[in-house]
């Protein structure tokens, strides 16, 4: 794939990519876990609480994963 830097620095861009299966084997793990009543363990931040959550990062205290929540 081939994609012009200028264009990803410029707009604040990034690509990534994951070794975690083809988007059917991603689906069928998901249907899998709602079947079984699977759900990940977040910690949920405010967004006018941002700052907490990242002392939290920084400071190693996140016990699972950090969600700031924007309140629409």
């Amino acid at each position: 794939m081939v994609v012009p830097s200028f264009s990803l620095i410029n707009g604040g861009k990034s690509i990534a990519g994951s070794p975690g299966g083809s988007p059917a084997l991603i689906r069928t793990m998901l249907d899998f876990c709602v079947r079984h009543n699977i759900y990940p363990i977040v910690e949920e931040f405010p967004m006018e609480k941002v700052n907490e959550a990242i002392r939290q990062l920084q400071e190693g205290k996140a016990r699972y994963r950090i969600v700031l929540k924007h309140h629409r």
